[in-house]
């Protein structure tokens, strides 16, 4: 009896550890944090630093006989940069997809190579663009298949999520999208993932065919002039994004501005959105460029915001409406625009 009562006395204590130990384990594995770990042959001693995409410096430390570590926690993978100071004689700058876990960073200093190991999404980060740097030059054709094979082999990871700016271009926007969707959720609200999605449905709720968006700028009297008055009022209506800085302005904007000239007696009218912050070149390159109608240069924040609209990535950018707000046209030169005004004005 007693030795009955002795072994249930034992598993019951066997239990209660084994609850105590994965416990413990459950705990730890929750307090889990990355750990890079750096040996680069020729790397400058003195410090380095670990920044985030915007430079920020999230932590530093010592390079000694070019062995390094940084340790920390992200709540979720990103991208961050491993940095020395200027001045020394082998500068580096080294993109690491980070994780909470270890990770090994090795290389030579002097050749500027560098392997990341440790994780799949770094593994087949330098896999990539070792990959890439083997294509034919100006093979967009090869590199879509590259950038499509990759995103495929990673799209559970953050290396698939940073992929989908690379797609930007290559692939329509309803492919764009398609890509965006493929992602797990929590890759989502990353930061590229997020702006292409956004530039991609933008494209996409504003294609030929589509209602316009509207939105409201400030005249030199600080008066609100709305798109969509201006739509109602004319019989068809240019919007042109520009900025003197632009570096395709002065080779562009003339020659919209000459084709659209014609058709003003018709009832066209121009809406022209400069992102410029320096007047006195925006008034220079105004009366240069020949451009007529309403203009308004609100500044580069106000004029991006409405851009974004329509999903325009760089400047120049048109748009041709018509009188009951249907998108007919939109594109970067007079080449767009062209066929669709001799067309309008004809009927």
């Amino acid at each position: 009896m007693l030795d009955t009562r002795l072994k249930f006395l034992y598993m019951r204590i066997r239990i209660i550890v084994s609850v105590l130990v994965l416990a413990v384990s459950l705990c730890s594995c929750g307090q889990k944090g990355y750990t890079i770990k750096g040996d680069i042959i020729d790397l400058d001693e003195g410090n380095i630093n670990l920044l985030d995409i915007t430079g920020h410096v999230i932590s530093s430390t010592d390079v000694a006989d070019g062995k390094f570590t940084f340790k920390g926690k992200v709540d979720t993978p990103c991208l961050v940069y491993i940095n020395n100071v200027l001045g020394v004689k082998y500068p580096i700058d080294i993109p690491v997809l980070l994780e909470n876990t270890t990770i090994h960073v090795t290389g030579d200093a002097r050749i500027n190579h560098i392997d990341i190991t440790g994780t799949k999404a770094n593994e087949n980060m330098v896999r990539f663009k070792i990959r890439k740097d083997k294509l034919p030059a100006g093979d967009n054709d090869a590199y879509l298949r590259l950038v499509k094979e990759t995103f495929e082999e990673n799209k559970d990871n953050l290396l698939g999520a940073m992929l989908i700016s690379n797609f930007y271009g290559l692939v329509s926007d309803r492919e764009l999208l398609e890509y965006c969707d493929m992602l797990p959720e929590e890759f989502h609200d990353n930061i590229y993932v997020e702006h292409y999605r956004k530039v991609a449905q933008a494209r996409v709720d504003t294609e030929p065919g589509n209602k316009f968006k509207d939105f409201e700028m400030l005249d030199s009297d600080s008066l609100k002039v709305g798109l969509g008055d201006v739509v109602r009022a004319h019989e068809a209506t240019v919007v042109l994004f520009w900025a003197s800085w632009a570096r395709d302005a002065s080779a562009v904007i003339p020659d919209i501005t000459a084709g659209c000239l014609p058709y003003r007696k018709l009832g066209l009218e121009m809406y022209n959105v400069s992102l410029d912050s320096d007047m006195t070149r925006f008034k220079n390159c105004e009366k240069e460029y020949g451009i007529f109608g309403l203009s308004f240069a609100n500044g580069p924040e106000v004029g991006d915001k409405a851009s974004s609209l329509y999903g325009f990535e760089g400047l120049p950018r048109v748009l041709l409406i018509d009188k009951e707000g249907t998108i007919v046209a939109r594109g970067r030169s007079f080449d767009e625009l062209a066929l669709p005004l001799k067309t309008l004005f004809a009927q």
